[in-house]
């Protein structure tokens, strides 16, 4: 007898299979690579879709992604999955389904002029959405600020998370000088949606526009922030400071939004110095099993967090001495 999507649900909550299987009618592949989730790829027939199993956490991953996929889905822009299924009490995990997004995800970060004015077009067409435009209940972004003060405000919050006695020097004297560094100031700033996680490999490269996964932080805030946290994330270590001049003048641009550039610098600087806390709080809470996951980390966790908290403590040095 053929199996309905909630039968397969429960098969795969019960029995998280590593491998490809059929079942009742369906197959399915786990897709393996995110630190959260549990995902599958399921089809049967015309039906093809990804499934997420969520990990538990005050974030409601399962609810964030559901609501900007059905915010996406109402402003008819096919620049991500459509939803099909939210449930948050019947597995063992939140579970949210969507459509499966037929391309391929990036290799790396972009490099050519092209591939910058496509990305550019998908943040646009997101900041574009504004509360304004649906009834969909969607939560504020989880990382995100409006101001300057909110943004110090996000780096002493993590901070506070660690031990005084695990801080390293390193750290300490990055926190010294960003004491003493007075953000500015601007009038009320735009507020859209939010996708918040920049890595890219969650965007899918397609003829025409692109389409963007994992949704799963996703809110309402500031799209500036959002522009500072691409321009910051560790993915894209290796894009000259050229490229970013020209991507923020063009952003502003395109949003015709007189003080995006001002508070994209402003939440740079504060990211930079928030990438140092948080890989410290990595290197402290990971051996200690204070950052749970639902897949096991790779060997490699720890040198690869070494290599990075080494580099942000060397842009956020920079970056304070030149403001």
């Amino acid at each position: 007898m053929p199996g309905t999507l909630a039968d397969l649900l429960g098969y795969l909550d019960r029995m998280s299979p590593r491998q490809p299987e059929g079942w009742r009618g369906w197959h399915f592949t786990p897709v393996f690579g995110g630190a959260n989730n549990r995902v599958y790829r399921v089809a049967s027939g015309s039906q093809d879709y990804a499934v997420k199993f969520t990990i538990c956490d005050s974030r409601d991953r399962a609810g964030r992604e559901h609501a900007a996929l059905s915010v996406l889905a109402e402003a008819g822009l096919v620049i991500a999955p459509r939803p099909v299924l939210l449930d948050r009490a019947r597995f063992s995990q939140p579970v949210v389904v969507q459509t499966w997004v037929e391309g391929a995800a990036l290799s790396a970060a972009p490099t050519s002029d092209a591939d910058w004015a496509t990305l550019l077009d998908h943040y646009c067409a997101i900041h574009a959405i504004t509360p304004a435009q649906t009834t969909t209940v969607v939560p504020e972004a989880f990382l995100n600020a409006s101001t300057g003060a909110q943004a110090k405000a996000l780096v002493y919050e993590h901070l506070a998370r660690l031990p005084e006695e695990e801080r390293p020097p390193s750290l300490c004297a990055v926190i010294a000088r960003f004491d003493s560094w007075a953000p500015p100031t601007w009038p009320r700033a735009p507020h859209t949606l939010c996708r918040v996680d920049p890595n890219w490999r969650n965007f899918i490269r397609r003829p025409g526009a692109w389409a963007s996964v994992d949704w799963e932080n996703s809110g309402w805030g500031d799209p500036a922030f959002e522009i500072a946290d691409l321009m910051t994330h560790p993915a894209y270590e290796s894009t000259p400071p050229a490229r970013w001049r020209s991507f923020i003048q063009a952003y502003a641009e395109r949003c015709a939004d007189p003080t995006a550039e001002l508070r994209i610098r402003t939440y740079t600087t504060m990211l930079r110095v928030w990438w140092v806390v948080r890989s410290a709080r990595y290197l402290y809470e990971v051996p200690r099993g204070l950052d749970p996951r639902l897949p096991p980390r790779p060997d490699t966790w720890r040198p690869e967090t070494e290599r990075h908290y080494v580099r942000h403590v060397a842009l956020a040095r920079a970056h304070l001495e030149a403001r």
